[in-house]
């Protein structure tokens, strides 16, 4: 086979995975909670990309696997009226985990007390941390070297340090792991960060905060006495938005099996599975407040059709 023949089936293997790529992140896109304010970031994320957001998250991904060590993913978003952990967060992190654990990538879970019990349901066999301060997050970094420290729906301090709600509630308080400090340290010593989130209010948003602010209810001014408004501040270096941020997390998932040759497997029987376990231990709907098996005011079903819809694009 001659060289430029060589050449001319990379450069298809790539169009391909591109092109599947741009469908994972509209299939994840898909605004069926109608928050209405998914789409704007992802246009401002995507803006500074210049490509599909979960197909730039796996290839940061795939640089990391090539080093090995670690990968830290924090994820726990709380439920303010019930004080419990939400469904949505530690599903993604679930999927991500056990894709890259396929790899050189060992990942570890990172979570505060409140949300313990609901991210070790959804990853039974991953190890799960608790990080509440800065000086912790600095002995993290130093004992397990990660090539890569990913939020999924994970709280995000505002300007003035505080975190909040999508209703501008301030909900510091139930914040005991202080995660920001992982993304900020990280940053510092050159370790790729990945933020997922659906409204701006989570960690590694910060990449968009003016479109946070512009276009989510209560972003710039939010209706605690700080009046900072619910825009996280702390950026990722790539953030990827998704209509839940589970399924912005099952796209990059996807994408990195797509570049790094791997097989895709997370079906609408595992997305029942995880739901099962979450729920029983503990997890609420954030949107609902009710212990039931949905996501962001989705129930199971529809969740599992995105679930599918993801799949089968992987793996057409």
């Amino acid at each position: 086979m001659s060289y430029k023949h060589q050449n001319t089936k990379r450069d298809d293997c790539m169009w391909s995975i591109e092109r599947k790529a741009y469908m994972i992140d509209q299939a994840v896109m898909v605004d069926l909670p109608f928050r209405r304010v998914a789409w704007r970031l992802y246009e401002a994320a995507i803006a500074i990309i210049q490509k599909p957001l979960c197909l730039a998250a796996a290839e940061g991904l795939a640089s990391a696997a090539k080093k090995g060590d670690t990968a830290l993913i924090t994820t726990g978003f709380p439920v303010l009226a019930k004080k419990a952990c939400e469904t949505d967060g530690p599903l993604g992190a679930a999927v991500l985990s056990e894709t890259l654990g396929a790899t050189r990538l060992k990942p570890i879970l990172v979570t505060d007390d409140l949300c313990v019990d609901v991210v070790k349901a959804a990853s039974p066999n991953t190890e799960v941390l608790v990080c509440p301060t800065q000086s912790e997050a600095e002995i993290l970094l130093d004992r397990y070297k990660p090539s890569a420290v990913i939020a999924i729906e994970r709280p995000g301090a505002n300007i003035k340090g505080e975190y909040h709600t999508m209703r501008g509630i301030n909900i510091s308080h139930l914040i005991t792991s202080k995660t920001d400090h992982l993304f900020t340290q990280a940053k510092r010593r050159g370790i790729v960060t990945i933020g997922v989130g659906d409204g701006g209010n989570e960690l590694g948003c910060g990449t968009v905060i003016e479109a946070v602010r512009r276009h989510v209810p209560y972003g710039a001014e939010c209706q605690c006495p700080c009046k900072g408004g619910i825009a996280a501040a702390t950026p990722a270096d790539i953030l990827v938005v998704g209509g839940t941020s589970n399924w912005a997390s099952y796209g990059i998932a996807a994408c990195f099996c797509l570049v790094t040759d791997l097989e895709y497997n997370h079906t609408r029987e595992g997305e029942s599975q995880l739901l099962d376990r979450v729920s029983g231990a503990g997890a609420f709907d954030g949107v609902t407040g009710r212990k039931e098996l949905s996501v962001d005011g989705l129930p199971r079903s529809i969740n599992e059709l995105v679930v599918d819809l993801i799949w089968k694009i992987a793996g057409a």
